[in-house]
């Protein structure tokens, strides 16, 4: 009963939760082109097309982070050490795969390699803005530094995977979160520059996520918390592993 009730009072549209779950799908659907022979090419290209909207939609689920964390420092500070963690074991994994892979040609050690990792660029967003926000309650050479540090990050992102996209539709996400209309048209400059800077045409199908989300977190509990934090990394992990067993043959 009590949980019928919760439902009934619950906004229309999708929480957070059930958008990263919908963001985790088409993330695999878009990886699968990472396996040997797992899907044709032109399928691979469907998956790639309907799956662009994922790193801008973790991008803004980022941010709804910053503006809703209770501790800012520590959600940064867990976002930057799951970064380090997993890059670690990227690194990790592609030297034991192409380390024991005596029996696979050196043309497919792609295969063995993780080659997409967003995380770095939208943390670098996160502390980006997160610097900006501690400048404001410092003074002198502390609030010199923080905006330094504002600034390198945003270089580091801008250069970063998606980069030159993700900085730029985080900035506006945050900085005009109050303002739908401003916003708005900040988001169709982003679109220009995706186009112009990267040919990246389908950068627009997060619109309909944002639209739906109805700024609930969704699931609130540890599973619901570190679920997509383990799912990324895992994923492509298996992915790799499964290209090792499959190339050792």
């Amino acid at each position: 009963m009590c949980y019928f009730m919760e439902v009934m009072t619950q906004r229309r549209g999708l929480n957070g939760f059930q958008i990263k779950l919908i963001m985790a799908f088409l993330m695999v659907l878009n990886h699968l082109e990472f396996g040997y022979n797992f899907v044709s090419d032109d399928l691979a290209h469907v998956f790639l097309i309907i799956s662009r909207c994922v790193a801008p939609m973790f991008a803004y689920l980022a941010i709804e982070g910053i503006i809703y964390t209770r501790n800012l420092k520590r959600y940064c500070l867990r976002l930057v050490m799951w970064t380090i963690l997993v890059l670690a074991g990227n690194k990790l994994l592609t030297y034991l795969l192409i380390n024991f892979s005596s029996t696979i040609v050196e043309s497919n050690y792609i295969y063995l390699k993780i080659r997409t990792f967003i995380c770095p660029t939208i943390v670098a967003g996160v502390l980006c803005i997160s610097f900006i926000i501690w400048s404001k309650d410092s003074k002198g050479i502390v609030r010199s530094l923080f905006l330094m540090m504002s600034a390198i990050c945003f270089i580091i992102g801008f250069w970063s995977e998606w980069g030159v996209v993700l900085l730029p539709f985080m900035l506006i996400t945050y900085f005009l979160h109050n303002k739908k209309g401003e916003r708005f048209l900040g988001y169709i400059a982003v679109e220009i520059i995706a186009i112009l800077l990267r040919s990246e045409i389908y950068y627009f199908f997060v619109f309909p996520f944002i639209a739906l989300y109805n700024g609930e977190r969704g699931l609130n509990n540890k599973f619901g918390k570190y679920f997509f934090y383990v799912f990324y990394p895992l994923h492509l992990w298996i992915i790799a592993f499964i290209n090792f067993i499959i190339l050792s043959r």
